[in-house]
């Protein structure tokens, strides 16, 4: 009886003590865990990394400053009718496609973490301010807000940027989707009757937008 007895409080003690030990490593790994996950938070610019890395686009961006390895940019004659849309703006508005009819429109796909897009939005702000007005031309910038790590990062980058024309939020997508935008940045180049002519694939330059819109 005795060594029966015994033998049940020597399980008892195992099971406290591997009870014991599975509360003091479960403790431990949560704090270890939340410590390491801050270690191991993605900067935007380790995340864009990531991105060029799984896409098998490390040579690109290892040499985006090289003018020979900066995306080209392509021209491709279209001629079809323009989706109409609606979309918030940064300033709280909304702006309708259709309310520039009359007017020869550059619209314009972009996200804040790409760089052709940040080589072209100078060149879009310049013309803008500078002859826009006179060859009756609206430049739309429409971001990708869905594909942004941040919504303020597009607000951070219109202010870097000093954007003069309307920032546009297509906050789920649908309107790039719609316009089947599979690079960025891609422009569209849009008749006063509102129908599509021509699309460029890469970015832009001021140069480019005075040929385009005479």
């Amino acid at each position: 009886m005795k060594e029966g007895a015994m033998k049940k409080e020597k399980i008892s003690i195992f099971f406290l003590l591997l009870i014991g030990c599975t509360g003091i490593w479960t403790i431990y790994s949560h704090f270890f865990k939340e410590e390491k996950r801050e270690e191991e938070t993605m900067t935007e610019n380790e995340f864009i990394d990531f991105l060029y890395q799984h896409l098998g686009m490390e040579e690109m961006h290892e040499f985006e400053d090289d003018e020979e390895h900066l995306l080209e940019t392509s021209y491709q004659p279209m001629d079809l009718e323009a989706t109409d849309f609606k979309l918030k703006t940064i300033n709280h508005g909304t702006i309708k496609l259709s309310d520039f009819k009359g007017k020869k429109i550059l619209l314009n796909f972009w996200t804040s973490w790409c760089p052709p897009c940040k080589e072209e939005m100078p060149q879009l702000n310049d013309f803008y301010v500078q002859e826009a007005k006179k060859l009756n031309v609206e430049i739309l910038a429409v971001n990708i807000t869905d594909q942004e790590i941040s919504p303020e990062d597009v607000n951070d980058f219109s202010e870097e940027y000093q954007l003069q024309f309307p920032v546009l939020l297509d906050e789920q997508g649908e309107v790039s989707k719609r316009y089947q935008v599979l690079t960025i940045p891609t422009s569209f180049i849009i008749s006063e009757d509102g129908r599509i002519i021509e699309k460029i694939i890469g970015p832009v330059t001021k140069d480019a937008l005075l040929e385009k819109f005479p």
